[in-house]
């Protein structure tokens, strides 16, 4: 896994071409960056679950599972508990802490795709990030004391991840890398149809699923002070209130 990191970082990244194609839309090289930057967060969140203990496992699982896609995450806690095999207040807070890594990866899209933004956008992600995290640690809290308990006496002080579990995933950062640039394309193609009208439908629908392709899509079309700036960032909030909505249907 660290040879195909150093060989992405050292090698694959510096001969990409950094030409924008199609008004930007398009750029090799920010693609290869946004994969690296995928890949680095994987590696972190596997270090950093090696080294908690198996009773917060499912929390911090949540937690990494939400850079590769938080609603997918909240589903499967929310199936978990419907088949009994989990409490619903320790899923809950895991589910709320998967939110955490949608904060953290807006501002990650940001700093590849536009880094301008970062000025703006830190402070909300990091507020939305922080109160995501007191609430899910909040809910989770004691809900699974007993499981935790169980866990603990089942593992016995074993590491709560396997030790033959790679560092990352390279499929997962080139299918989500290649998810962003797809709908950054679609995105485009609507506001070169339709405008600033096309360019909220193209957020809108792609926050249904994933509000990183959302923004990657939205902030591609300028910086803070160019004039798409109003119109990105209306954009920007509808997208976070319809993907918001869409996790708690998916909740359900």
């Amino acid at each position: 896994s660290g040879l195909i990191l150093a060989a992405l970082a050292l090698l694959v990244y510096p001969l990409a071409p950094n030409t924008p194609l199609w008004q930007g839309v398009l750029n090799p090289q920010v693609v290869v960056r946004l994969v690296i930057v995928l890949l680095v967060i994987q590696s972190l969140a596997h270090v950093a679950k090696r080294l908690m203990q198996a009773r917060h496992a499912v929390a911090l699982s949540a937690l990494a599972s939400g850079f590769v896609s938080s609603t997918a995450t909240i589903g499967s806690l929310g199936m978990e508990v419907r088949a009994g095999g989990g409490t619903a207040r320790a899923n809950a807070g895991a589910a709320v802490l998967s939110c955490v890594a949608t904060m953290a990866q807006i501002l990650v899209v940001a700093a590849t795709v536009q880094p301008q933004w970062l000025a703006r956008l830190w402070l909300p992600a990091l507020a939305g990030g922080c109160v995501a995290a007191a609430v899910g640690w909040w809910g989770g809290r004691g809900a699974g004391r007993r499981t935790a308990t169980e866990a603990d006496v089942r593992v016995d002080g074993a590491l709560a991840v396997p030790p033959d579990t790679p560092m990352f995933k390279l499929r997962d950062a080139l299918l989500i890398a290649a998810l962003l640039t797809g709908i950054q394309v679609g995105v485009q193609a609507l506001t070169d149809w339709q405008g600033d009208a096309g360019m909220l439908a193209g957020a809108l629908l792609a926050a249904l699923a994933d509000v990183h392709a959302a923004t990657a899509a939205v902030l591609v079309r300028g910086g803070p002070d160019s004039a798409f700036a109003p119109a990105i960032a209306q954009a920007l909030m509808a997208a976070l209130l319809v993907h918001a909505g869409s996790k708690c249907v998916v909740a359900l």
